[in-house]
């Protein structure tokens, strides 16, 4: 059943919530009226920081759909300076980010044709440093892009539209299985070398979501770590 960009904006919020995340940055980034360049410029508005999902709903929700109806593009991430289980993966294609949904908790959204924003639990916290550490690692095997692996990346908010790609940023799924564990010892000063995870499994499970961004699932070109 396809759902609706409230609904969707729920169903994200909570899956976070269940990782024991609750505090959120938003940012929005808006056509800028005074670019000289030939192409339009973009300005990026002053962030709304360490938000609570209960304030998002009450003060943030309409104004980033009335912002967004304006021409700005919605971001979101968990606060960027605490440590937190969960890391970003960008630019997944649809079956990859399938992939990695089925074997651990993970919370897809489709932010155009068959390209993907990746949120994936891990089973502890990392600071903004060792989630940089990992996700350097997961772009080294061809798993998220090579401009997203600061600690405190922004992903789209789904339930909007994409100014960028003139399309709707869609939740796909939500999964609750295994988190991922990386093995890390000194994340700035030794290398992950091949220890890649040891699994950690939790009971939580849910249905995934259904929505209109394709989900053919294939099973060549993945990496080691979700076979």
């Amino acid at each position: 059943m396809t759902r609706s960009p409230h609904q969707q904006q729920e169903q994200f919020f909570l899956w976070f919530a269940i990782m024991g995340i609750h505090r959120f940055d938003i940012q929005l980034r808006m056509p800028d009226p005074d670019s000289k360049s030939s192409q339009a410029g973009w300005r990026w508005l002053k962030p709304n920081l360490d938000v609570s999902i209960g304030s998002f709903f009450l003060k943030f929700a309409k104004w980033t759909r009335f912002m967004n109806s304006k021409g700005g593009d919605v971001y979101v991430r968990p606060h960027g300076e605490i440590s937190h289980g969960v890391i970003f993966l960008d630019d997944l294609p649809v079956d990859k980010a399938i992939q990695v949904s089925k074997k651990y908790a993970s919370c897809i959204v489709c932010t155009s044709e068959n390209n993907t924003q990746v949120w994936l639990a891990t089973d502890r916290k990392l600071s903004k440093a060792e989630r940089k550490f990992v996700q350097s690692w997961m772009r080294s095997v061809g798993y998220t892009d090579p401009g997203s692996i600061s600690g405190d990346h922004l992903g789209r908010l789904c339930g909007v539209r994409s100014q960028k790609r003139n399309c709707w940023v869609n939740l796909i799924e939500t999964t609750f299985g295994q988190r991922y564990s990386p093995s890390i010892e000194s994340p700035l000063s030794s290398p992950l070398g091949g220890r890649v995870l040891h699994l950690f499994r939790v009971s939580l499970r849910a249905s995934p979501i259904t929505t209109t961004c394709p989900r053919k699932v294939s099973g060549n070109s993945v990496g080691s770590w979700v076979h």
